[in-house]
């Protein structure tokens, strides 16, 4: 099965690299009565970074609104399907075909299926969006 390719917005929580920090975020999100469809945590130049696509935008958004943390908006692109040898191979290749650099990318297999997550720079958004078909 051809991997599926959907575009998302994701919240980019940016914090102080510190013990605990992705626990207070799913918590504070958990909280809000919000569902997340894909998170990860990584330091970025001293920082800590969350990259967080919630199941529904709209309920999400005052949540972050008043987070005390700086949080900003990043489009990225979800992708799903079979957990097969190369899965993901025909979607990173588009994008490197198409010359677009890939910011951040995670990905899980479970249960015979897969899903990934692809950030690519802002101004990068649209020509990966036609390189991709979404």
């Amino acid at each position: 099965m051809a991997a599926k390719v959907s575009r998302a917005t994701a919240f980019r929580v940016t914090l102080g690299d510190r013990v605990g920090a992705l626990a207070e975020v799913l918590a504070a999100a958990r909280n809000a009565g919000i569902d997340l469809q894909s998170v990860a945590g990584y330091v970025s130049g001293g920082e800590g970074v969350i990259l967080a696509v919630p199941a529904d935008l709209l309920k999400a958004r005052p949540a972050a609104s008043v987070a005390p943390w700086a949080v900003g908006e990043q489009e990225v692109f979800l992708i799903e399907g079979d957990d097969e040898r190369g899965a993901l191979c025909g979607v990173t290749e588009k994008l490197a075909l198409a010359g677009i650099s890939i910011q951040a990318s995670y990905a899980v297999a479970v249960a015979g299926k897969f899903g990934a997550v692809i950030a690519v720079a802002p101004e990068d958004v649209e020509q990966a969006a036609a390189a991709l078909g979404v």
